[in-house]
């Protein structure tokens, strides 16, 4: 059984899809996928050998070593192009997963699908993606274990844009029909207000507090607004 943030990752995959699974842990996530015969081929990779041994013995005991190929590999660098369709990146931070996709030679091809789950910055995330011309076509927002991420679906388009700060902080998640919607949202407008709190008590620091203060209410606004997507 997957935790909800690589459940969410394995509701962005097309069916019939190759997928690659990079930071793969103990390949949780391909052995559900060929579980559920959501796809037969799957790469699971890692940069390092110990979960990439975890990995192994998971997939043996779960008796998919034909479908499943683990691989060492440094992000996407021993990936071939032919090899994935579906590329996951979950569980690192998003300043790591930009790097991984902008290194990679293949990624700017319109056919290729991006699952991302950033478990930090996910607002350089976007703004880097939408920077090189990566649109993020959907996301679904998760809360778990009191922590609040987003799993971004995304493809290149090259359609490079420069996020303003709104929606680098929400994404698509304002459109989302998550049940986690509202909660992520929540949490934003809650961050937001404790920086500005944080900067009040300088005064010469009050026109950025107000700064946070006007982006918490513009968050705030779009919980008045139901979601659209249709994503789970």
């Amino acid at each position: 059984m997957l935790d909800l943030r690589l459940a969410a990752c394995a509701r962005f995959i097309c069916p019939g899809h190759k997928v690659c699974d990079i930071g793969t842990d103990h390949a949780y996530l391909p052995c559900f996928l060929v579980k559920n015969q959501i796809t037969r081929q799957v790469i699971a990779a890692d940069v390092n050998e110990k979960p990439l041994s975890c990995a192994r013995a998971h997939i043996r005991e779960q008796g998919f070593s034909e479908q499943i190929r683990t691989l060492l590999s440094d992000g996407l660098s021993g990936i071939r192009a032919e090899e994935a369709d579906d590329i996951v990146i979950a569980g690192m931070g998003g300043e790591l997963i930009a790097r991984i996709i902008l290194s990679c030679s293949w990624a700017k091809d319109p056919q290729k699908h991006f699952i991302l789950q950033p478990m930090t910055q996910a607002d350089f995330l976007r703004r880097t993606l939408a920077r090189h011309g990566f649109s993020i076509l959907k996301e679904e927002p998760v809360a778990e274990n009191g922590h609040f991420y987003s799993v971004f679906l995304c493809q290149w388009t090259g359609e490079a844009q420069e996020l303003d700060e709104l929606s680098a902080l929400v994404g698509k998640v304002p459109q989302s029909s998550s049940p986690h919607r509202d909660a992520y949202l929540s949490f934003q407008a809650d961050r937001m207000e404790r920086i500005a709190d944080g900067l009040s008590r300088s005064q010469k620091q009050n026109e950025l507090a107000e700064h946070y203060r006007t982006l918490a209410a513009d968050i705030r606004k779009l919980l008045q607004k139901p979601g659209k997507d249709d994503i789970l």
